[in-house]
């Protein structure tokens, strides 16, 4: 019987990576009145060559969301995985740059949400803007599979969005966020399993106002449902591509 049950799991798994394609090629829905319009910052992992980006263009769109989309790059450029990992001065940089772009938005438009969705590394980049942000700066931060470490401190993050921090986390994602993080390292120069293979850990010694700040943090596992609806498999690229982020991230932007 548990024989059969992985072989069901696996073919699952396959045939949600063959369904993306083709869901990408979907008309889109109508616009979402109700929605008001903003702006979605969306911040990659390492090497130049995530999907993310391009599953976020195509499932907004989708949806129907009147958001103006921003692709922040940061990076060496395709291929350079080690570099962006660990030139942790060109990452704070970059994350300055990402914090001004934020303010001289809200400058622009004071009355416009902005929300901020990080991958992997990116997660590193977006967390780092957020120490330097004023309250309320964004709406919300979303953080997929995050590659920096467990006991990231996630209190600027959330003082910085009004509204939650949302982590999608998997213990499928070993290789990546299990082995990879505790060979080459996290973001954050952490050396272990990362939080989006463990999720955050909130700190045990917090005064009042901090424990009604990690209040406003979301975690999401990988569970089976997601898989069962073609979602996700549980994998690094998973949170990648168009019908997670369709079916996870899109309810967050509204």
């Amino acid at each position: 019987m548990p024989r059969k049950r992985s072989w069901f799991t696996l073919f699952l798994a396959i045939c949600l990576l063959v369904e993306q394609p083709l869901w990408v090629l979907a008309l889109p829905t109508p616009p979402a009145d109700d929605v008001v319009p903003g702006l979605v910052i969306i911040v990659e992992g390492i090497g130049g060559l995530d999907m993310i980006g391009k599953s976020a263009d195509h499932a907004f769109k989708r949806a129907g969301l009147p958001h103006e989309v921003h692709h922040f790059h940061w990076g060496h450029g395709a291929g350079k995985y080690l570099k962006d990992l660990q030139d942790t001065q060109h990452m704070l940089k970059k994350a300055e740059e990402l914090a001004a772009f934020i303010r001289d938005y809200r400058a622009k438009h004071p009355n416009r949400p902005i929300y901020v969705v990080g991958k992997s590394a990116g997660t590193g980049i977006v967390l780092f803007a957020m120490q330097v942000l004023p309250p309320g700066s964004v709406e919300r931060v979303i953080l997929l599979s995050a590659g920096v470490a467990p006991t990231h401190d996630l209190r600027p993050a959330l003082r910085a969005s009004r509204l939650e921090v949302v982590s999608f986390y998997s213990r499928n994602d070993r290789y990546i966020l299990g082995f990879g993080t505790s060979t080459f390292g996290t973001a954050d120069r952490y050396y272990g399993k990362a939080a989006g293979l463990t999720g955050f850990v909130v700190p045990s010694a917090l005064n009042e106002q901090d424990r009604q700040l990690y209040t406003r943090l979301i975690q999401v596992p990988y569970s089976s449902r997601m898989l069962r609806e073609g979602v996700s498999n549980g994998s690094h690229t998973s949170t990648s591509l168009p019908m997670f982020v369709s079916a996870e991230v899109v309810p967050w932007l509204r």
